[in-house]
């Protein structure tokens, strides 16, 4: 009898063992998913024994690429919910015990725009998107900084080289593309050429330097817009500048 618990203990053990996983400080376990199985029947075989054998954790989290779609239902199936995706993969997660804390999936989107002022006049654009001139600006692509991203996106809309100055205003907003938030950076810049030549023309109609007053007083033009334009003219803006600083997780500090 003592040989067969051996045994089968030993079976246990070796099945488990085919899922490799770690721990977070947050008492969650994340399944590493190159340690899958091929097929989604040993998937729920492994899963199975590596929960009964999950005491005092909270979460477990699955990552899914594109090419394991197949094992998306074995993971719903064992009462695991949609976290977060982006192009590639999505990630799953199953709470462990009653009332377990899942952190926020990733909800929000980042922007930055752009105040150009340069000769008494201020860079515009128009896009194929939205009625009138508004100020150059758009979203921070995944792992790009905020002064990378401003310098990028005036380059491609308007051809005009920036380089930012300080941030002067942020924004949120409600009911983005896809139902999320939309935090957006409003950045003073120093301009370094100022020629137009529009990079990215299947958005843009046009960019162009404009009288301050035309921007100001058009119709067209949205009151955000306005407003931090006039912000900017009055210098009673936020004045954040970049800080050389060592921090602890890869990033930008502005005070």
């Amino acid at each position: 009898m003592l040989v067969e618990q051996k045994a089968l203990l030993l079976s246990l053990l070796t099945i488990t063992a085919m899922l490799t996983t770690s721990e977070d400080r947050y008492q969650g376990i994340t399944i590493d998913e190159s340690s899958y199985p091929v097929t989604a029947i040993d998937l729920e075989k492994d899963l199975l024994h590596l929960m009964q054998g999950l005491k005092g954790k909270k979460l477990l989290w699955s990552k899914v690429t594109i090419e394991q779609s197949d094992f998306i239902p074995v993971l719903a199936k064992l009462g695991f919910e949609f976290h977060h995706c982006d192009e590639k993969s999505v990630t799953m997660v199953k709470p462990l015990i009653e009332g377990a804390y899942i952190p926020t999936s990733r909800n929000y989107i980042v922007g930055v725009g752009a105040v150009v002022f340069h000769n008494e006049k201020l860079l515009a654009i128009k896009d194929r998107f939205s009625p009138g001139y508004k100020l150059p600006g758009g979203h921070i692509d995944k792992n790009e900084s905020i002064k990378v991203a401003l310098k990028r996106e005036v380059l491609e809309e308007t051809g005009v080289e920036v380089e930012l100055e300080s941030i002067m205003n942020i924004g949120h907003f409600n009911a983005g593309q896809f139902g999320e938030s939309n935090l957006y950076f409003v950045c003073t810049v120093k301009v370094i050429n100022d020629e137009i030549s529009i990079n990215d023309a299947d958005e843009i109609l046009e960019a162009r330097w404009m009288d301050v007053d035309e921007f100001l007083s058009n119709d067209e033009v949205n009151n955000y817009n306005k407003k931090v334009v006039r912000a900017a003219i009055g210098n009673t803006c936020l004045k954040l500048t970049e800080q050389e600083i060592e921090l602890r997780i890869p990033g930008e500090m502005f005070l």
